[in-house]
């Protein structure tokens, strides 16, 4: 059996206007793992995380530790222990690196250790240590997107979700991004994210979902997704998926 579920979504539906952008996802997140959702472009993966975050309008449930997320604003999910980094970082561009780190502490309850909160995430980043004073759009993208997830830690988060943290990136800074990301894992931090690309995704990964055209499409653990010929035709356009129920099980990244 799968571990408890720190995070579940059930039937969730997100509509822009007449568009519909996902169509009844539901998705289960155990604690302590890491779980990728694949997809091409337009595919709902951003959509679903605004969802969770509460910065898009849905209808269906999130539960998050057990409670329901319904009617809960953004920064109050932050301070559940629920972290998003957008897509394409996000960052104050003309505030220092250091300036940055301390506006993922900005609540009230956190202000207090953010000392031992920066320690903690320079200690992660070290590079952040040598660049605090440095303003965050003179970074590469690879140095921003380690701030971007710097900043969300700063919150000291139970589940830390990550739109593309990949996008635009190195070859070399995707290994390190990747290694941060095992590194969060084994520190106790749950972790979802979101993928076009699919070896690499899955690698990285416990468990994953595969969305196609706002619905769930295949999911199950890293192991049998890679192994499912199904994957790379729909992958390539050769097929349309039915949607299948999740696979139970479990393997480490």
């Amino acid at each position: 059996m799968w571990a408890a579920r720190l995070l579940s979504v059930s039937n969730l539906t997100v509509r822009y206007g007449g568009y519909l952008a996902l169509d009844g996802v539901s998705i289960e997140v155990p604690t302590g793992e890491v779980v990728c959702v694949l997809g091409s472009n337009g595919s709902g993966k951003s959509t679903l995380l605004n969802a969770i975050s509460g910065l898009a309008e849905s209808t269906g449930t999130i539960t998050f530790r057990g409670t329901s997320l319904r009617g809960v604003p953004t920064h109050e999910r932050l301070g559940r222990g629920l972290a998003h980094v957008l897509e394409r970082r996000r960052l104050f561009p003309y505030m220092t690196v250091h300036e940055n780190l301390l506006l993922g502490a900005y609540l009230p309850k956190l202000r207090r250790d953010r000392a031992r909160a920066i320690a903690r995430v320079e200690a992660l980043f070290p590079i952040l240590h040598a660049r605090r004073g440095q303003l965050a759009h003179s970074l590469s993208g690879g140095e921003q997107q380690q701030v971007a997830i710097a900043r969300a830690l700063m919150s000291n988060p139970q589940c830390i979700m990550l739109d593309e943290p990949f996008l635009g990136l190195s070859p070399r800074m995707v290994l390190e991004i990747s290694a941060v990301i095992r590194a969060i894992n084994r520190a106790g931090v749950t972790v979802l994210f979101n993928e076009q690309s699919l070896q690499h995704s899955l690698e990285l990964s416990h468990r994953g979902y595969i969305l196609e055209s706002g619905r769930l499409a295949i999911s199950g653990t890293s192991a049998e997704l890679l192994a499912d010929a199904r994957l790379r035709r729909i992958y390539m356009g050769l097929e349309k998926a039915t949607t299948a129920p999740a696979v139970e099980g479990t393997q480490a990244p």
